[in-house]
């Protein structure tokens, strides 16, 4: 215990040494009672002499607590040596304070006994002790904790200031009283404040005065309720021009949960506030747009609610606004007993990405009367509630429907009629084929002398034979547009196929002064195709690289298999080649590489086209590369290869060409031609004649069936076409009739016409005739088959 704490109970204030109230008993006894007194509150008191050693004569229990020291240790020590005081400034001046003042308040930074450094929040008062000596009560209360938070405080409000002065938002905070107590550099970089400027209110000065009242108490209200505040308004930045920012602030709470005021920031969302004012001005242009718009439309969200309805629909429809208010009141009102269908099919289309599909659909409208609508819809995203909505489109095409079975029926009528000018546009041109091509078989058979006669003969032959390919391949190429050419597809040997075709060529080519060079996968490669339609394809190819190819050149032929399962056809020349932009157009009809005035190359470019045609009804597809003009040209043709047991077809490729004349005499036939032209028939009867036949010529239908009777013929060449009142199909029936009462009975009967579509060919079998040939018929093929007759018989 200190000598403050033995000595005996303090004299009243005044009172002599004697009589126990004398000043120096007053002094000791204050300073005791205060020193206990400070013990029993919790601080830390003690206390020194003033000057000289700054001896400790007090070192209460606080003090024991406090520095770890017991007051037997510590009363005698000098205070400052003993927990090696190091004040905020010179003791000099601590002391001439007390002596001035009586009194010094600071923070003392001492060392407790067990080593650690501690912050004391100290209370120095000077007092007079014991025959006049001054001493200093001390008290105190460790300050440690609550310094290093202060400087943890401003630590973290110095790295938050520094975070929001570099952030690429403006920062600010208020105090309690919403006052702005602090505004980041990016504030004061944007508005041109100051930062004296910028606090308390002085931040509103910046706003647009459209907006300073408005953003003014929409923070007020927020800070009233301690609300989150969220706002848009217009800042004029340090330039004087006027952006737009959103301002966003959330209240700023203490370690209880105690409101300090608002930490928010502002961003430039300028571009971002155009685009919704442009949006929002678009979006009511679409509004206006679609309420003008004379077809119905109608945009609905996923809940059911109707969101627009154009007047169109409601003039239309004849239902308000009120009465269809959601959709389910639309279908109840316009589908009736099939709305639920209806409301199915449209609830799945809110899944779709793009526009559905057209809908015809009959609606009922107010008066009771029935309309068929067209509807179309498509998603159109989600609304500010984020509902998806969906937009319908529809047409009223009710006077169209009912017109639509007359304007069917003018179509159809019109195809009709297209057919029938094609086929008879192939009669016309196939009949003077015929005699002209009999009339050069005519010459060649008579054994001309002259050369130019021969040459003639051939220019001629090679003519007829070009004419008629072209009328062949425009008819074909109008039946595969339309979809009528039908297949007989089987199981073919595609490598077969392809070099007997070649090969069947190879003279054409060679007779053009080119080489044809085969590269064939060894092996047969199937498909199942029609082999006389493959064939026409690949023949086709080859007649256009013969065209466009001079003499000299080379046309090479390769097939194999692809790693796609396919079956690949290449036909490469050497030829003139093509430019890149024709490229894309040789597969069209009536596309021409050539277009010059001499078209010395010839042709409807119609080949090609109906390559593409053929090959597409087969599963495949065809193209075309050239490297340039002078760099030749390819066609590939791709095919499906088919799958199953390798079995023999029951034939790879139409059989070839037989000889022109066959080989060896052949008995004489009795031959009737039934021919109104008589160019033709004059022509046939004389090639047949020349060959050991007995002709007659009939010129008519009736005149025919007569001649039937009288001549009894063996075979019977007749046209289709014939005049009066008995067509070729008549003819057949008649004699048909005639087999048993008359004993007419031809051997065979054939059609020669120039009508060579489908229907034109089931209708002469259904007629009686046992084939079907199209002008121009080959002279070679006639004897042929007619030598075969004359052999059965």
């Amino acid at each position: 215990m200190s000598p403050l704490h033995s000595a005996p109970s303090p004299a009243p204030c005044g009172a002599s040494p004697e009589d126990g109230h004398g000043d120096t008993g007053q002094t000791a006894g204050d300073l005791q009672l205060k020193a206990a007194l400070l013990d029993r509150i919790g601080e830390a008191a003690l206390a020194w002499e003033l000057g000289g050693a700054s001896a400790i004569v007090y070192f209460g229990a606080g003090a024991e607590q406090l520095y770890g020291f017991p007051a037997r240790d510590a009363v005698g020590r000098s205070s400052h040596e003993l927990l090696r005081t190091a004040p905020p400034a010179p003791l000099a001046q601590i002391e001439a304070a007390l002596l001035r003042d009586g009194l010094w308040e600071g923070e003392l930074l001492r060392t407790t006994r067990d080593g650690r450094e501690i912050l004391v929040e100290s209370r120095l008062r000077l007092v007079e002790g014991v025959e006049r000596r001054r001493l200093v009560l001390e008290t105190g209360r460790e300050s440690t904790a609550r310094r290093r938070a202060e400087e943890a405080l401003r630590d973290s409000e110095a790295c938050f200031r520094n975070m929001a002065d570099h952030a690429p938002v403006m920062s600010w905070m208020t105090g309690i009283d919403g006052g702005c107590t602090y505004a980041s550099r990016g504030w004061l970089d944007f508005s041109g404040q100051t930062e004296a400027a910028a606090l308390g209110t002085g931040w509103l000065e910046a706003v647009h005065p459209e907006d300073r009242s408005v953003a003014d108490e929409a923070f007020q209200r927020a800070h009233e309720r301690r609300d989150a505040y969220r706002m848009d308004f217009r800042v004029r930045r340090r330039d004087g021009v006027y952006r737009w920012c959103i301002d966003s602030a959330a209240p700023r709470l203490g370690p209880g949960g105690e409101f300090l005021g608002y930490v928010g920031s502002i961003i430039d969302i300028t571009e971002r506030k155009e685009a919704e004012l442009q949006l929002q001005e678009r979006e009511e242009g679409l509004r206006r747009a679609i309420m003008e718009t004379p077809f119905p439309i109608m945009i609905h969200a996923e809940d059911g609610q109707v969101v627009c309805v154009n007047r169109a629909w409601t003039d239309l429809s004849g239902y308000t606004h009120e009465q269809i208010p959601t959709v389910t009141a639309w279908y109840d009102r316009a589908y009736g007993a099939t709305g639920a269908a209806v409301r199915a099919r449209v609830a799945s289309l809110f899944d779709l990405k793009a526009a559905s599909d057209e809908n015809e659909l009959t609606i009922i409208t107010a008066s009771g009367a029935r309309r068929t609508w067209v509807f179309s819809a498509a998603p159109l995203g989600k609304d500010a509630a984020g509902r998806r909505l969906l937009v319908s489109i529809a047409h009223d095409i009710t006077e169209r429907k009912r017109a639509g079975d007359a304007w069917e029926a003018t179509l159809r009528e019109a195809d009709q009629n297209k057919d029938a000018f094609l086929a008879m546009l192939a009669h016309e041109l196939r009949n003077p084929l015929g005699p002209i091509r009999n009339a050069v078989e005519i010459l060649r058979s008579t054994g001309m002398e002259r050369p130019s006669l021969r040459r003639a003969c051939g220019v001629i032959e090679r003519q007829v034979a070009h004419m008629a390919r072209l009328v062949d391949d425009l008819l074909d190429v109008s039946r595969v547009a339309r979809g009528r050419i039908q297949l007989r597809k089987e199981r073919c040997d595609l490598s077969r196929l392809v070099r007997q075709t070649a090969e069947d060529y190879r003279s054409t080519l060679e007779a053009s002064g080119l080489q044809l060079q085969l590269e064939l996968q060894a092996g047969p490669l199937w498909v199942s195709g029609d082999p006389t339609r493959l064939s026409q394809a690949v023949s086709n190819v080859l007649h256009n690289a013969n065209k466009f190819t001079d003499a000299g050149g080379r046309v090479t032929v390769a097939l194999s298999a692809t790693s796609d399962g396919s079956a690949a056809i290449r036909v490469r020349d050497t030829g003139i080649g093509v430019e890149p932009a024709t490229l894309a157009r040789m597969f069209e009809p009536f596309s021409q590489a050539e277009r010059s005035l001499d078209r010395n190359r010839g042709g409807l470019g119609l080949g090609l086209a109906l390559v593409k045609g053929l090959v597409e009804l087969h599963g495949g597809a065809a193209s075309a590369e050239s490297a340039g003009v002078g760099h030749g040209t390819e066609i590939a043709l791709r095919l499906p290869l088919a799958r199953g047991p390798e079995a023999p077809p029951e034939r790879a490729a139409p059989p070839p060409r037989p000889d022109s004349r066959p080989a060896g005499a052949v008995r004489s036939l009795r031959v009737l031609i039934i021919e109104d032209n008589e160019d033709a028939a004059e022509m046939l009867q004389v090639l047949l004649t020349m060959n050991g036949h007995q002709v007659e010529v009939a010129l008519s239908g009736v005149a025919g069936v007569e001649a039937a009777r009288s001549f009894r013929p063996e075979v019977i060449l007749c046209d289709i076409g014939l005049p009066g009142g008995m067509d070729g199909c008549g003819v057949a029936r008649a004699l048909k009739a005639l087999e048993e009462s008359a004993d007419v009975a031809p051997s065979l009967m054939i059609a020669l016409t120039g009508y060579g579509q489908e229907r034109d060919q089931r209708r002469v079998r259904e007629a009686g005739f046992d084939m079907h040939f199209i002008k121009p018929i080959d002279p070679g093929s006639l004897q042929s088959l007619l030598a075969s007759v004359a052999t059965r018989a």
